[in-house]
């Protein structure tokens, strides 16, 4: 009987290690810029890591991060905008960074 139980102790404490480590998940999503116009080549960062991306032609994006994570969005003309990766679905607007005078 105490053979069982340790088994299945054992098991569990396994598969709570496997839950808290498995929390990276794949966020994907569309850069636009404010005008809705989906923008091609925005790198797509996780801050404090070398993980990385860029959008498709159509702005698209798919990156593995966890939901504690900031990603971080770049663009040439754009101002860097950094998101919370809290959901699994993120649609961004990056503004121009042009200044009129």
């Amino acid at each position: 009987m105490k053979l069982k139980f340790n088994g299945f102790l054992v098991l569990f404490l396994v598969l709570v290690a496997q839950l808290t480590f498995a929390q990276e998940r794949a966020v994907s999503g569309t850069v636009s810029d404010n005008a809705g116009m989906p923008l091609p080549g925005v790198s797509v960062l996780v801050k404090g890591t070398k993980s990385g991306t860029q959008t498709d032609f159509d702005g698209k994006f798919t990156i593995k991060a966890s939901s504690s994570q900031i990603l971080v969005f770049s663009y040439i003309g754009m101002k860097t905008q950094e998101v919370a990766a809290s959901s699994t679905s993120l649609n961004v607007k990056l503004a121009s960074n042009c200044t009129r005078t």
